[in-house]
C-alpha cells in the first residue's frame, strides 16, 4: 500500500512540473515581450533577439532595446 501510494505521489509531482504556466508564446521558447510601433506583438526568442511576425508569417528582427520583458 505505501508504495502504490509512494508511486501515485511520484507520477503527480512529475505530471505537475511537466505543466508550465501559460504565457503569450509564438513558439517554444519565447515570450510576448510588449508591441511594436505598428502594434505588432514583439517576441523575445531564446537567446535574447527581439522580433514580430510580419504579415507573410516570417519574423522581422527589431532592437533588443524595444522588447520590454524582464
Amino acid at each position: 500500500m505505501k508504495k502504490t501510494a509512494l508511486s501515485v505521489l511520484l507520477i503527480a509531482f512529475l505530471f505537475g512540473c511537466s505543466k508550465t504556466e501559460e504565457t503569450p508564446t509564438s513558439s517554444k521558447g519565447t515570450v510576448a515581450c510588449g508591441t511594436y510601433k505598428s502594434g505588432q506583438t514583439l517576441y523575445r526568442g531564446p537567446e535574447g533577439g527581439c522580433y514580430y511576425i510580419n504579415s507573410n508569417g516570417n519574423k522581422t528582427y527589431v532592437e533588443r532595446s524595444d522588447c520590454k520583458c524582464n
